[in-house]
């Protein structure tokens, strides 16, 4: 289920639930005694349908992609062409809006997004409009209303939870469809009784405050093969599953859930599965036992009322990636870009993130911590009961806010947090509000494996004047600092090389947070610098050597006379020192006008490379902030052209997944032949 939004000209909100709609099959028939003309005046066209009002509850289906196995990410693995371009967009009708009436009929709601923007699924509204009946030759058979007003009868309420939900599994055949893909015993097995079931799926996500069961049996009720017209449209099968229920004397009546399992999704719909957001209904088409889990559990969460766990994808006026929006750069969503959540990457099936469990009650409001100074605040994991803080909610001036949790290792479903590094190691940060939430890449650049603040960075929201580092991270929990009204500060170079005098650094265009610095040094033995943040920032060297600047570290070398580019990252305070000359100086040939090198020490940021012979480039650069760090050659610092390393033979090939570096911390220096690919990291000290 993992697909993309195609970018958006507005930056940064989260996923909104209203866009354009265009026609789809819908659910019921209504009498459109409501809708009716005034009569024509003789002699003259038709007139123009009077406004009408239709008065019920206001519900979202979401129509959600095929899961494909492929979909699930790969831990650790990075894209060799980091904020590659974006797959397709949904179809425009994947989220559609509906009234439902008394009778349990439906009216298709067009309107512009901002009427809707305040509405919440399950509140009764009154939508004013002209109202139009689906011509004869179109699958949709409910009335569609055109809105130009909505008024909210009743307010939002949070979900309405219980101990347990009755589920009733039906299970459809189009027309003469062949051998059943899974016989009842099997789907009772994947959704009710297994081990690895979707009941088990949300008694551990919920710590049992809610059982999926049946209504008649203790093993789960799950209905025998229903036909259903072979031709039934797209997005109909609602409506076929319930006649079908009906002809056979089955009573779903008093269900709390309704979920249809359908069995071919080879009929030319795009959809894997949806769902009413709030409601009783999903349908699901049965693709094999994993993918039908994963799609029943996800489906299932928007029956609770949950929305999509997406991410959130920046870039800086320059084009490179940014872990938030700034001026003249640009944001999008991507849909189901959360890997952590069931809710965004299905397949992946781990626990919701706090911020769903939280909106789900199953994280008491005790539990969740409202930040409103700046401190140092401990988390526990969110996988686990306890009576300690789960969620820390900071607010922001927008009405959204940062939500950050604790994931570690856990169970059946969370047991694969083990295979992200960076979610052991970290802190996952979301921004949104009650309706949804994006996760935010901390690190920037390829993709969201690697999302998480891990301990030592911080991310900064200059904008809001927030930022946030993880001091600790263990088995137990993380302790998190969060600054609020965070001042502006500039880093001044001092060291041997202006008598440690203090001289302020120059902001990169494009890259709030990162500076820069020339230096000069001569040919004395002692060569040597820190970096002084003014105001009240501190003295920052460098006491490993890591890349990553250390509050009191001591003095960083360079290793001979010459002029060197410095640059700092006042977020995450990584630091590079490269010595100048680099983009085809010399008079050296080279197959490339200029090269750079990127990877996690650089924080993804585009370091130049010095041509120093015949297409020879050289850099020198910390290695070892991390356990595995991983490195490529980018020509021009926009992933255009890039060069990774499959196997790690030193031997660079176009395209290829990103080297690897494993040896310890220090300074090392890395030189590459554009001519044969051939490349080289040898350390200096």
């Amino acid at each position: 289920m993992h697909q993309s939004q195609a970018p958006q000209p507005t930056a940064g909100l989260p996923p909104q639930h209203h866009r354009p709609r265009t026609a789809l099959a819908t659910l019921t028939g209504l009498v459109l005694a409501l809708a009716a003309a005034a009569p024509a005046a003789a002699g003259t066209d038709a007139a123009a349908p009077p406004p009408s009002t239709v008065v019920g509850t206001y519900e979202i289906r979401q129509v959600d992609p095929l899961v494909d196995p492929a979909d699930r990410p790969a831990p650790g693995a990075r894209a060799a062409t980091p904020h590659a371009a974006h797959a397709a967009a949904l179809p425009e009708d994947a989220t559609q809006e509906f009234v439902r009436l008394a009778d349990g009929d439906r009216v298709r709601v067009e309107a512009d997004p901002a009427l809707l923007d305040d509405v919440v699924p399950g509140q009764r509204v009154a939508v004013t409009g002209t109202v139009t009946a689906a011509p004869p030759d179109a699958t949709e058979d409910s009335p569609t209303i055109d809105a130009t007003a909505v008024r909210e009868l009743t307010a939002a309420a949070a979900p309405l939870m219980s101990e347990e939900d009755t589920v009733a599994v039906v299970l459809l055949r189009l027309g003469d469809a062949g051998p059943a893909p899974m016989s009842v015993d099997e789907v009772r097995d994947l959704v009710f009784t297994g081990p690895g079931s979707v009941a088990s799926f949300f008694r551990e996500s919920s710590w049992g405050q809610l059982e999926l069961r049946g209504r008649d049996r203790t093993d789960g009720d799950v209905y025998d093969y229903l036909t259903v017209p072979a031709d039934t449209p797209c997005a109909a099968e609602e409506q076929a599953g319930f006649a079908a229920a009906q002809a056979a004397g089955l009573d779903l009546t008093g269900y709390d859930r309704v979920a249809f399992l359908l069995d071919s999704a080879d009929r030319a719909c795009w959809f894997g599965g949806w769902a009413y957001i709030g409601g009783q209904v999903s349908v699901n088409l049965i693709t094999g036992p994993d993918a039908t889990r994963a799609v029943l559990q996800h489906e299932l969460g928007h029956n609770l009322g949950l929305g999509h766990a997406s991410a959130l994808e920046c870039t800086t006026p320059a084009g490179l990636a940014s872990a938030i929006e700034e001026d003249g750069g640009s944001c999008w969503v991507e849909e189901y870009g959360d890997p952590y959540d069931t809710m965004g990457n299905a397949f992946n099936q781990m626990e919701f993130s706090a911020h769903h469990k939280a909106w789900l009650g199953w994280i008491p409001a005790a539990n969740v911590t409202t930040v409103t100074a700046s401190g140092t605040y401990t988390l526990a994991p969110s996988e686990v009961q306890t009576d300690q803080p789960q969620l820390l909610r900071i607010p922001l001036a927008s009405g959204l806010s940062y939500d950050v949790d604790v994931r570690r290792p856990h169970g059946l479903w969370d047991a694969k947090v083990a295979d992200y590094p960076a979610l052991m190691d970290g802190v996952t940060i979301r921004r949104g509000d009650s309706w949804g939430a994006s996760l935010l890449d901390t690190t920037p650049g390829g993709e969201v494996d690697d999302a998480p603040l891990r301990t030592g960075q911080t991310f900064t929201d200059r904008a809001s004047g927030v930022r946030i580092r993880t001091e600790q991270s263990g088995p137990e929990g993380a302790v998190v600092h969060v600054e609020l009204g965070a001042r502006t500060q500039t880093p001044h170079l001092i060291g041997t090389h202006n008598a440690w005098t203090s001289a302020p650094m120059t902001e990169v265009p494009g890259a709030p947070g990162t500076w820069t610095a020339q230096a000069q040094f001569g040919e004395e033995p002692d060569r040597r610098f820190r970096i002084l943040v003014l105001p009240d920032g501190g003295v920052y060297g460098d006491a490993e050597p890591d890349g990553v600047a250390d509050a009191g570290g001591a003095d960083i070398q360079v290793p001979g006379a010459g002029t060197y580019t410095v640059t700092f990252d006042l977020a995450s305070l990584r630091y590079t020192v490269v010595r100048d000359g680099g983009g085809g100086g010399g008079g050296f040939v080279s197959t490339y006008p200029a090269m750079t090198l990127r990877g996690i020490s650089t924080g993804w940021a585009a370091v130049p490379m010095e041509l120093v012979a015949d297409h020879t480039w050289r850099v020198t650069t910390a290695f070892g902030a991390h356990p595995v760090e991983d490195f490529l050659f980018d020509v021009d610092g926009t992933g255009a052209t890039v060069f990774g390393d499959a196997g790690n033979d030193g031997v660079a090939e176009p395209g290829a997944p990103n080297a690897l570096m494993t040896q310890g911390p220090a300074l090392y220096q890395v030189t590459f032949r554009d001519d044969t690919l051939a490349y080289g990291v040898v350390r200096e000290w």
